[in-house]
């Protein structure tokens, strides 16, 4: 997430109430089913499907989409400032 967010930041966080509390823009912490570890990164869509609401992510500096439609279950955490 460099240059929002560097190894020298300090994050303030809260536990969204997802999905209401999770928009578009918004910087979240989650649960990725292709990686191991929490992964924070950018939402770039959100939608609907069968399986109810998914948020599709980004990393700011990544050419293209985190893989798989993350779901609420998986968000742990939504950025609200960045303390550097």
């Amino acid at each position: 997430m460099l240059p929002y967010i560097n190894k020298d930041s300090h994050a303030l966080q809260i536990e969204p109430i997802c999905p209401t509390e999770v928009n578009v823009g918004d910087i979240v912490s989650y649960e990725s089913e292709y990686a191991d570890g929490i992964i924070i990164h950018r939402v770039v869509h959100k939608d609907t499907d069968e399986q109810g609401t998914y948020f599709i992510l980004r990393g700011d500096n990544n050419p293209s989409n985190d893989p798989g439609k993350i779901r609420c279950e998986q968000i742990q955490r939504k950025l609200i400032a960045i303390i550097y």
